[in-house]
Protein backbone atom coordinates (compact mmCIF):
# COMPACT_ATOMS: atom_id res chain seq x y z
CA UNK A 1 0.00 0.00 0.00
CA UNK A 2 2.78 2.44 0.92
CA UNK A 3 4.59 1.60 -2.31
CA UNK A 4 1.54 2.38 -4.47
CA UNK A 5 0.89 5.67 -2.65
CA UNK A 6 4.53 6.70 -3.10
CA UNK A 7 4.48 6.12 -6.87
CA UNK A 8 1.09 7.82 -7.30
CA UNK A 9 2.35 10.93 -5.49
CA UNK A 10 5.59 10.88 -7.47
CA UNK A 11 3.70 10.62 -10.76
CA UNK A 12 1.59 13.64 -9.84
CA UNK A 13 4.69 15.67 -8.90
CA UNK A 14 6.70 14.96 -12.04
CA UNK A 15 6.23 16.93 -15.24
CA UNK A 16 5.25 15.20 -18.44
CA UNK A 17 8.32 13.61 -20.00
CA UNK A 18 10.30 13.67 -16.74
CA UNK A 19 12.40 10.74 -15.62
CA UNK A 20 13.13 9.23 -12.24
CA UNK A 21 15.75 6.59 -11.44
CA UNK A 22 15.88 4.66 -8.18
CA UNK A 23 18.61 2.31 -7.03
CA UNK A 24 17.49 -0.38 -4.63
CA UNK A 25 18.60 -3.74 -3.28
CA UNK A 26 15.70 -6.19 -2.97
CA UNK A 27 15.88 -9.18 -0.69
CA UNK A 28 13.87 -11.45 -2.99
CA UNK A 29 12.22 -11.44 -6.45
CA UNK A 30 8.79 -10.77 -4.91
CA UNK A 31 9.97 -7.32 -3.82
CA UNK A 32 11.10 -6.52 -7.35
CA UNK A 33 7.74 -7.57 -8.72
CA UNK A 34 5.81 -5.58 -6.10
CA UNK A 35 7.77 -2.36 -6.73
CA UNK A 36 7.61 -2.53 -10.52
CA UNK A 37 3.88 -3.37 -10.51
CA UNK A 38 3.12 -0.44 -8.19
CA UNK A 39 5.06 1.93 -10.46
CA UNK A 40 3.38 0.71 -13.64
CA UNK A 41 -0.13 0.90 -12.10
CA UNK A 42 0.57 4.53 -11.19
CA UNK A 43 1.06 5.43 -14.85
CA UNK A 44 4.82 5.22 -15.27
CA UNK A 45 6.53 3.54 -18.19
CA UNK A 46 10.07 2.17 -18.09
CA UNK A 47 11.52 -0.84 -16.41
CA UNK A 48 14.23 -2.47 -14.38
CA UNK A 49 17.93 -2.44 -15.24
CA UNK A 50 20.44 -4.73 -13.53
CA UNK A 51 24.11 -3.77 -13.56
CA UNK A 52 26.54 -6.68 -13.31
CA UNK A 53 23.82 -9.36 -13.23
CA UNK A 54 26.29 -12.25 -12.83
CA UNK A 55 28.09 -10.76 -9.84
CA UNK A 56 26.97 -11.20 -6.25
CA UNK A 57 28.79 -8.16 -4.83
CA UNK A 58 28.53 -5.64 -7.71
CA UNK A 59 24.90 -6.34 -8.67
CA UNK A 60 22.79 -3.18 -8.63
CA UNK A 61 19.11 -2.77 -9.43
CA UNK A 62 17.87 0.44 -11.04
CA UNK A 63 14.21 1.25 -11.57
CA UNK A 64 14.00 3.69 -14.51
CA UNK A 65 10.65 5.43 -14.70
CA UNK A 66 9.24 7.80 -17.33
CA UNK A 67 6.30 10.06 -16.43
CA UNK A 68 4.28 10.28 -19.61
CA UNK A 69 5.70 10.66 -23.10
CA UNK A 70 6.16 13.91 -24.99
CA UNK A 71 4.84 13.71 -28.55
CA UNK A 72 7.59 12.90 -31.03
CA UNK A 73 10.07 11.66 -28.44
CA UNK A 74 10.63 8.03 -27.64
CA UNK A 75 11.65 7.08 -24.12
CA UNK A 76 14.90 5.14 -24.36
CA UNK A 77 16.15 2.97 -21.54
CA UNK A 78 19.79 3.27 -20.48
CA UNK A 79 21.97 0.21 -20.95
CA UNK A 80 23.34 -1.88 -18.11
CA UNK A 81 26.97 -2.76 -17.48
CA UNK A 82 28.36 -6.27 -17.77
CA UNK A 83 31.44 -7.81 -16.21
CA UNK A 84 33.57 -7.07 -19.31
CA UNK A 85 32.67 -3.36 -19.55
CA UNK A 86 35.54 -1.03 -18.74
CA UNK A 87 33.66 2.21 -18.25
CA UNK A 88 35.25 3.34 -15.03
CA UNK A 89 36.70 6.66 -14.00
CA UNK A 90 40.41 7.24 -14.30
CA UNK A 91 41.89 8.83 -11.19
CA UNK A 92 45.18 10.68 -11.02
CA UNK A 93 47.07 12.47 -8.29
CA UNK A 94 47.10 15.68 -10.31
CA UNK A 95 44.60 18.41 -9.70
CA UNK A 96 43.39 20.86 -12.29
CA UNK A 97 43.00 24.30 -10.79
CA UNK A 98 41.23 27.20 -12.36
CA UNK A 99 40.16 25.34 -15.47
CA UNK A 100 36.72 26.07 -16.85
CA UNK A 101 35.48 25.04 -20.26
CA UNK A 102 39.03 24.24 -21.36
CA UNK A 103 40.34 27.70 -20.47
CA UNK A 104 42.87 28.39 -17.75
CA UNK A 105 42.00 31.16 -15.33
CA UNK A 106 44.52 33.71 -14.14
CA UNK A 107 45.44 33.78 -10.45
CA UNK A 108 43.20 36.59 -9.21
CA UNK A 109 44.65 37.58 -5.86
CA UNK A 110 47.74 39.38 -7.11
CA UNK A 111 48.68 43.05 -6.66
CA UNK A 112 47.10 44.19 -9.93
CA UNK A 113 43.77 42.61 -9.00
CA UNK A 114 43.78 44.31 -5.57
CA UNK A 115 44.57 47.71 -7.08
CA UNK A 116 41.83 47.31 -9.68
CA UNK A 117 39.35 46.35 -6.97
CA UNK A 118 40.31 49.36 -4.85
CA UNK A 119 39.90 51.68 -7.83
CA UNK A 120 36.41 50.26 -8.48
CA UNK A 121 35.43 50.95 -4.86
CA UNK A 122 36.83 54.49 -5.05
CA UNK A 123 34.71 55.18 -8.16
CA UNK A 124 31.65 54.04 -6.21
CA UNK A 125 32.46 56.49 -3.44
CA UNK A 126 33.42 53.93 -0.82
CA UNK A 127 36.33 54.41 1.57
CA UNK A 128 39.36 52.30 0.77
CA UNK A 129 42.74 52.05 2.55
CA UNK A 130 45.63 53.84 0.85
CA UNK A 131 47.93 51.88 -1.45
CA UNK A 132 51.30 50.92 0.01
CA UNK A 133 54.21 48.69 -0.81
CA UNK A 134 52.43 45.91 1.13
CA UNK A 135 49.25 45.98 -0.99
CA UNK A 136 48.43 42.48 -2.22
CA UNK A 137 51.41 40.79 -0.55
CA UNK A 138 51.36 37.14 0.31
CA UNK A 139 51.23 36.57 4.05
CA UNK A 140 53.01 33.78 5.84
CA UNK A 141 51.21 30.98 7.64
CA UNK A 142 49.86 31.71 11.09
CA UNK A 143 50.06 29.35 14.01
Amino acid sequence: MFCAQFFQTLYICLARGARAVFQFYPENPQQIEMITNAAMKSGFTGGLIVDYPNSSKKKKYFLCLFAGVIAGQAASMPSALDEGDQTSAQFTDERERGKRNGKHRKAVKDRDWVLKKKETYRKRGQTVPEDSKFTGRKRGPRF
